[in-house]
């Protein structure tokens, strides 16, 4: 006979609790299938971290809601190559942000029948590696590995040698570029001007252009040097005519080319600079802009390097996203160039906007061959200037009448290869072009935002303050605190 308290359950209750413990089971199960399902088809991708690699910039992003052509990606790259990782990872985010951005990947090592597939169709050379190339309406545009990471000097080796270490990855600001590039089905054909002493678009030194030919090239346009004086005129096809920082005079046969360029609804990017003596002066007035010969000082916006900090900026649609976004342009003792639109000479109709203005305390010295001379201007003066001549109200300006469209602006070096990376100087020149070309979709949003390197320097007496205080004061404070608490508890 059982006793009280200790019969064992009965066959029912048993099961009972099985049944029970297995509708438990099917039903976390089933809330488990559920929640999966709706986070599968309803969800928020969210970046909250400040890290510029992990969150897209708005004009990646711009870029992409508009993307309406598929757009072929192939990562031509050794496995081997710790860089490979980080660009399928990316690819995967623009692919995850636009299923018409596609992605292969080849090994050249593992895959030699597909990687000769790739060089024969993109015609490669058969040493060639490391590569993503983007391929969309019968347009290629090619990254190499080199492109993709930032290398800074870290040091010397015992022998004296420099050893280089990667700060930084690229990609994005590449990507985006291209998708740009092979998804524009038209490609504008740019020139610069050359002859006079101008920045160079092949020379790599600091003084040249060659950031700036690569700006364009990610815009998907085609660019060719000009030379005027050669008997030769602008060709009919010329979407934008670059004038980088002419220093020696522009005959009169090449001004008056320029000027028909313009009365015929030309596009022209002009940056003078304060040692130009190109003689445009005259033709600049007949345009609502005058260029006047004197270097623009601003010592409270003057940084160590003797760069000019502009965060002014004017309503104008090629300086709209700097505005919004608060950035600023870095320049070098630019010229002053205002709109004029008072101008005895200035034609009817022209419509001239200032775009970029210093502090109020700035001031004007004339320029001459012998250096600065006297003040002539104090205040807010301009230094960037957009012309437009045509524009009919309501009306997009490449369905109408040709429409002559310029940017002129007082300095030249802040494109150059040294400084067409700080601060939003790229940002500006990507702008201008897009409004000067009539892109009206590429005028909204920032690209990736530059990469900032933070150093911290002390003084002697801050060192020996630092070390005195990290080294001896907190940690004597911690074990006499420690000691105190023991004294106490003891007692």
């Amino acid at each position: 006979m059982s006793t009280p308290g200790n019969e064992s359950y009965s066959t029912g209750r048993r099961w009972g609790g099985w049944v029970n413990c297995a509708l438990a089971v099917l039903s976390v199960l089933a809330l488990a299938a559920m929640a999966n399902y709706l986070s599968y088809r309803h969800y928020t991708r969210a970046s909250v971290s400040e890290n510029i690699d992990l969150e897209f910039s708005s004009r990646t992003k711009l870029m992409l809601r508009q993307l309406d052509n598929e757009v072929m990606v192939t990562v031509f790259y050794d496995e081997e190559e710790s860089t490979r990782v980080m660009v399928l990872e990316l690819l995967k985010k623009y692919q995850h942000a636009n299923p018409l951005v596609r992605f292969t990947a080849v090994n050249p090592l593992r895959e030699p029948a597909k990687a000769r597939e790739v060089i024969r169709r993109c015609r490669l050379p058969e040493q060639a590696r490391n590569l993503i190339i983007f391929e969309a309406n019968q347009r290629m545009q090619i990254i190499t590995h080199g492109q993709l990471t930032k290398m800074d000097a870290a040091g010397r080796t015992a022998q004296g040698e420099l050893v280089f270490k990667r700060t930084a990855f690229l990609g994005e600001l590449h990507f985006t570029s291209a998708i740009n590039a092979v998804s524009n089905p038209v490609a504008p054909q740019v020139y610069f001007l050359t002859g006079h002493g101008e920045h160079s678009p092949t020379n790599t030194g600091s003084a040249g252009y060659t950031k700036c030919l690569r700006l364009l090239t990610d815009l998907g346009a085609v660019a060719a040097p000009l030379q005027l004086n050669r008997g030769t005129s602008i060709p009919a096809d010329c979407r934008l005519l670059v004038l980088a920082g002419p220093r020696t005079e522009i005959d009169p046969t090449e001004r008056a080319k320029l000027e028909q360029f313009l009365q015929n609804g030309g596009r022209m990017l002009v940056l003078l600079n304060r040692d130009s003596r190109a003689g445009l002066e005259f033709l600049l007035e007949r345009w609502a802009v005058t260029a006047h010969n004197d270097v623009i000082l601003d010592p409270e916006n003057t940084l160590g390097d003797g760069t000019l900090r502009v965060q002014q900026f004017m309503p104008h649609p090629s300086v709209r996203a700097l505005q919004k976004g608060e950035l600023s342009v870095r320049l070098l003792m630019p010229r002053g160039v205002e709109a004029n639109t008072e101008s005895a000479l200035a034609a009817e109709g022209t419509q001239a906007t200032t775009l970029m203005v210093t502090g109020a305390t700035a001031t004007a010295r004339e320029t001459s061959v012998q250096g600065p001379a006297d003040v002539t201007r104090t205040g807010s003066l301009s230094v960037a200037v957009a012309v437009e001549k045509g524009a009919i109200p309501g009306v997009q300006a490449e369905n109408a009448a040709r429409v002559t469209r310029m940017v002129v602006v007082g300095d030249s070096a802040f494109l150059r290869n040294d400084r067409i990376d700080t601060d939003a100087n790229r940002e500006f020149a990507w702008h201008s072009i897009n409004w000067l070309l009539n892109r009206a979709a590429l005028l909204k949003g920032i690209g990736p935002k530059p990469i900032h390197e933070y150093r911290f320097e002390y003084t002697q007496p801050q060192k020996h303050r630092m070390f005195a205080l990290l080294l001896v004061i907190l940690p004597a404070g911690t074990l006499l605190l420690g000691a105190m608490v023991w004294l106490r508890r003891r007692a």
